[in-house]
């Protein structure tokens, strides 16, 4: 019934999104404005599959090349971002008490962990003190628009969960990478996780593979996307040493040694993703954002998430 109620209001939300808010002293023109951010989210497969370490490399390389990026780690015990990044393990949104009425920029600013690197942190747990109660649905609804305002790209690392911050983080990214590794049983999951992000989103997706084992795959990159039906940009071959001193020195990989295989696939990713955007801009794909919002639309009348 919590979970049902959950995607109910997330629903409801979701309408509301559609109607446009006036913002107060603003002239009509300030308000169509949209911030210019675009919006990269990151799921696992599974659990485990180096989720976060391609978020936080792909974040990076953005930084590197001149971008505002805030990284924003959806998780019940603050995920491992904080720990990767040798900053403090809070989540931003622990105190139940946070006023919505005062979600503004300002607000979310302050929230904000600022890494050496110039990278923005934010840690978000669904939960208020530990696993108890929820954070309300409106507070993390009114989240990711403020977070919007303040930087070039939002990153969003959260796990494919049917609960209701979970979609949210889902319907906000315009392009979503599934993480998984290169085996069969994850390749399996990979391909019902793809089934279930069809069936309630229309945002584009990309498969990034992790070889954590180190055996090639027998058909490389071709093998697994003619398995999964995806676009596979890249995989990511193993580094294991790499990893290793990248968490001693809390930096990503690609901060370590960027001539690495690795840091190159990341690099090559991040290009993509940048050229996907530069696609995004024709009148073409507007027109394909719109069908897909209509689409969004008939499927949230017909209940769905």
């Amino acid at each position: 019934m919590e979970l049902q109620g959950a995607m109910q209001a997330f629903q409801r939300l979701k309408g509301q999104e559609t109607e446009p808010q006036p913002v107060a002293g603003a002239t009509p023109d300030e308000n169509e404005a949209e911030p210019s951010c675009r919006v990269i989210g990151f799921t696992g497969a599974k659990g485990g599959v180096g989720t976060t370490t391609v978020a936080l490399n792909v974040a990076m390389t953005l930084v590197q090349g001149g971008h505002s990026v805030i990284y924003v780690e959806l998780s019940p015990h603050a995920g491992t971002a904080a720990s990767l990044l040798k900053i403090p393990q809070i989540s931003a949104l622990e105190d139940s008490s946070a006023d919505l009425d005062h979600m503004n920029r300002n607000c979310v600013t302050q929230l904000l962990m600022q890494h050496s690197t110039g990278l923005q942190v934010l840690c978000v747990s669904p939960w208020t003190h530990g696993v108890g109660s929820q954070v309300s649905t409106e507070l993390l609804t009114a989240l990711i628009p403020e977070l919007k305002g303040l930087a070039d790209y939002l990153v969003l690392d959260f796990p494919l969960e049917p609960s209701f911050p979970s979609m949210s983080f889902l319907n906000a990214c315009q392009i979503l990478h599934l993480v998984m590794e290169t085996d069969a049983i994850c390749i399996a999951l990979a391909k019902s996780q793809l089934k279930a992000i069809q069936s309630h989103s229309a945002t584009q997706i990309l498969v990034t593979p992790v070889n954590r084992s180190g055996i090639p795959p027998a058909d490389g990159v071709h093998g697994i996307q003619k398995q999964i039906g995806f676009d596979v940009p890249v995989i990511i071959p193993p580094a294991p040493e790499l990893c290793h001193t990248a968490g001693i020195k809390g930096l990503p990989l690609v901060c370590i040694n960027p001539n690495s295989v690795p840091a190159l696939q990341f690099a090559k990713l991040s290009e993509r993703i940048l050229a996907f955007f530069t696609e995004e801009g024709s009148e073409e794909a507007r027109r394909d954002r719109r069908d897909r919002d209509r689409r969004k639309t008939d499927r949230r009348n017909r209940g769905g998430w």
